[in-house]
């Protein structure tokens, strides 16, 4: 088991750091060689940044949804690699971009990591490739930690969204601690607790407490299926979306939920733990006064491979792989969620 310190949440690489700072990045990367083209915007003044590789030149396009990009109206345009700053769209509101390169290339994004100043992890699981060659589709899905401290830009920032459904994980004493501030948008709120107990209580140890994680990502697999599997129905109910599922820390229960949302559309596994441990980078603000004076609670308050890994392993090892397990326990329509989110 690796060795634990405060020092492995603090020292991670400064990219990382600045990714959290400007809001987390969001693209892809087209089949053509050396092309990606990703976006990040700034949770305090709402500028975006665009990152641009690829030789040749290229136009940038915007609309407020991944469907209505304005093809008549140039946002950018250049040669090359290049970073963009763009000021001019509205601060309240959610931009996409689409990236073409020579004419041909084409790459749809928008900022991954949503721009709030009183929530943390809040974050859209759209843009990722499937092995099929689709891609999950942005706007539709989000996570995040708990949104008991929205600020009235962020109220309007996600309500401008269109949030119609909130699937909320936490137990019943986390939803009286910290209730979820009302969106005007959302009409559909479905609360599907999992609590752990006794399993998630602190150790003495750093050492303990991963071991602790470890177990819980596996009682997920098998002791709250059932919530997950009403997660499920609700994500094949297409009059749900944009639907947003979250849980206090946005990394754990709803960090097993994304790694299963992605999965029944055909994102490959170490696509899928890479957006899991965004986590680790996301939440890692929240968290740093506690674990600087408690470091023996990082491992409470972060995630690592193993955690997400254990759960897999569970499952190939118990229910005959991933594929099975959506559609033997949790009654996940593959062919239908395919269907639903991505193009």
């Amino acid at each position: 088991m690796r060795k634990l310190s405060y020092i492995n949440l603090i020292a991670a690489p400064l990219c990382a750091l600045l990714l959290a700072g400007c809001g987390g990045s969001g693209g892809e990367k087209s089949q053509a060689a050396n092309v990606h083209f990703s976006v990040e915007r700034n949770k305090t003044d709402k500028a975006y940044t665009l990152n641009i590789e690829g030789d040749g030149h290229w136009q940038v396009f915007a609309g407020e949804t991944a469907e209505s990009i304005d093809i008549g109206t140039i946002a950018a345009q250049g040669n090359g690699s290049k970073e963009v700053n763009i000021t001019r769209f509205p601060p309240d509101k959610r931009i996409y971009f689409q990236y073409v390169l020579n004419n041909s290339t084409k790459i749809t994004a928008s900022e991954r990591l949503l721009p709030m100043q009183g929530a943390y992890n809040v974050r859209d699981v759209g843009g990722y490739k499937t092995t099929n060659g689709k891609t999950v589709k942005w706007g539709k899905v989000f996570r995040s930690g708990d949104l008991n401290q929205l600020t009235n830009a962020d109220i309007t920032y996600l309500e401008n969204i269109g949030i119609k459904t909130v699937v909320d994980f936490r137990s019943e004493s986390e939803k009286a601690a910290a209730p979820d501030t009302n969106l005007a948008s959302v009409t559909n709120r479905l609360e599907y607790p999992i609590n752990p107990g006794s399993a998630a209580q602190p150790a003495q140890t750093a050492e303990e407490n991963m071991q602790a994680l470890i177990e819980i990502n596996k009682l997920f697999v098998t002791n709250f299926q059932s919530a997950y599997k009403n997660f499920f129905a609700a994500l094949m109910n297409n009059q749900n979306q944009p639907l947003l599922f979250h849980c206090s820390a946005g990394k754990d229960r709803a960090g097993f939920a994304a790694a299963l949302f992605l999965s029944s559309l055909g994102v490959d596994r170490e696509t899928v733990i890479e957006d899991y441990l965004l986590s680790s980078i996301y939440v890692q603000e929240k968290y740093a006064p506690l674990v600087s004076t408690n470091p023996e609670l990082l491992p409470m308050f972060t995630v690592y491979r193993e955690y997400i890994e254990a759960a897999f392993d569970t499952i190939d090892s118990q229910y005959g792989g991933i594929d099975s397990y959506l559609t033997n326990e949790l009654g996940v329509d593959l062919e239908l969620m395919r269907a639903i989110y991505t193009k």
